[in-house]
């Protein structure tokens, strides 16, 4: 990916294999919408599950949320990481904990930061 620094919003999609090494592609989705929930995520966690399976069984997805700028995350963010959160668990994909990059920071969601 290189160092932080980002022209525009994206949704980067890890795919990691059982043995827990990640394939060598990313996915990037460009002109996301500021916010979204679990309903806008839906279809894409469902393109995971016929990647990955349900469960675990045959790997798990990792989610990073990028935008430009220093503002710290805000309630926008968290949205994604819940709506991912939430759409991941109905349809049983498993994912890793949900990152976020801004030009200055990369962090994980906390599960204080998933609380509505």
């Amino acid at each position: 990916m290189g160092p932080l620094g980002f022209g525009q919003p994206r949704l980067w999609i890890g795919l990691i294999r059982p043995d827990d090494t990640m394939s060598a592609h990313l996915i990037q989705i460009e002109e996301i919408p500021p916010s979204a929930d679990a309903k806008m995520c839906e279809p894409l966690l469902e393109m995971c599950q016929y990647i990955v399976g349900r469960d675990g069984n045959d790997g798990s997805v990792a989610f990073l949320l990028t935008r430009p700028g220093r503002n710290p995350m805000n309630d926008a963010d968290r949205s994604w990481a819940r709506g991912l959160t939430s759409a991941a668990y109905e349809l049983g994909v498993s994912i890793r904990p949900v990152h976020f990059a801004n030009d200055v920071e990369l962090r994980v969601f906390a599960p204080d930061d998933l609380v509505v």
